[in-house]
C-alpha cells in the first residue's frame, strides 16, 4: 500500500511538473531544479511556496495554486516539492530569495504550508536574514513544545486556515492572533475548507491573490549595492492590516 502510494505521488509529479519550467539555483555547489511557472501576465512580483515537511513531497494543492497564480502574474517557485531534492528546504530558501529578488521582481512574498513554521518564523527574526515583502501562512503549524515571545518580523503576515481544518492548526492560528495583534497581521478562516482545501482552491487563491497586491512593492537601490534595497514602510494603522476582506480580496476570472 505504501509503495502504490509512492507511485502514485511520483506519477502525480511527472505529469504536473512537466507544464512547469525549472528555477535552478546552486547550493554548495550542488545545481538544484525546482518547478517554476513565470507570470503570464502583470508581473505582480514573485512568490516562493515552501511545503512544510522533513521529506520532500509532490503536492498537488501548491502545484494548483502556482499555475492559478502564475495565470494572473505572478512567478511561482516550489520548494520542498521535488521528491529527487535531498536538500533540505530552509538551506534552499536564502539563494531562492536572492534569485528572485536579482531578477528585479518587485514583490516577493513567501507562502508557507503545513508543518514546520518554526523554521521560517526563526529564520526570518534574524537580522542577517533575506528580505521579503510579506508571508502567507497557509493551514501553517510548527513545533507547539516551543514556548518562546512571537519572532520579530519585518513584514506582513497574512494567515489563512479552513473553516474544517485540523485543530491543532486552528489553535496555533488562534494563537497567533493574540501573540501578533500589535503587528500588521490578519487571519482569516476560509468558509466550507478543510486542510487540503479541495474545493476551495480558487477561492483560497482569490484571497491571497488579492492580499499581496496591497503589499507596497520594494523600492530597490543602485545596482552596485548588490542584495541591498529600500525596505517597504509598514504601519499598523496602513490598509495591511485591515479586516474589511473587500478592500484585499481579489478575483480570478
Amino acid at each position: 500500500m505504501e509503495q502504490m502510494t509512492r507511485m502514485l505521488l511520483l506519477f502525480f509529479f511527472i505529469t504536473t511538473s512537466v507544464w512547469a519550467d525549472q528555477f535552478e539555483i546552486k547550493i554548495d555547489q550542488q545545481s538544484l531544479e525546482l518547478p517554476y511557472w513565470p507570470a503570464q501576465a502583470n508581473q505582480y512580483g514573485a512568490v516562493l511556496i515552501v511545503r512544510g515537511g522533513e521529506q520532500p513531497q509532490w503536492s498537488d494543492l501548491l502545484a494548483q495554486c502556482a499555475k492559478q497564480l502564475s495565470a494572473i502574474g505572478w512567478s511561482v517557485v516550489l520548494i520542498n516539492c521535488s521528491p529527487s531534492n535531498t536538500v533540505p528546504w530552509i538551506k534552499q530558501l536564502p539563494e531562492v530569495i536572492s534569485s528572485l529578488r536579482q531578477d528585479k521582481n518587485k514583490r516577493i512574498i513567501m507562502i508557507h504550508y503545513g508543518e514546520q513554521l518554526n523554521l521560517s518564523l526563526d529564520y526570518f527574526s534574524k537580522p542577517q536574514a533575506k528580505m521579503i515583502n510579506g508571508l502567507v501562512l497557509i493551514s501553517a503549524y510548527g513545533d507547539d513544545s516551543i514556548k518562546e515571545k512571537a519572532p520579530s518580523l519585518r513584514f506582513p503576515i497574512f494567515d489563512v486556515a479552513g473553516q474544517f481544518d485540523y485543530d491543532f492548526v486552528l489553535t496555533q492560528m488562534n494563537d497567533r492572533k493574540k501573540e501578533y495583534r500589535e503587528r500588521p497581521y490578519l487571519a482569516v478562516q476560509m468558509p466550507g475548507a478543510d486542510h487540503d482545501y479541495d474545493f476551495s482552491r480558487r477561492l483560497l487563491v482569490s484571497f491571497v491573490h488579492g492580499w499581496m497586491t496591497k503589499l507596497p512593492e520594494t523600492q530597490a537601490l543602485p545596482r552596485s549595492m548588490l542584495e541591498s534595497y529600500i525596505e517597504p514602510v509598514y504601519s499598523l494603522h496602513s490598509f495591511i492590516a485591515s479586516n474589511d476582506e473587500s478592500s484585499w480580496a481579489g478575483s480570478i476570472k
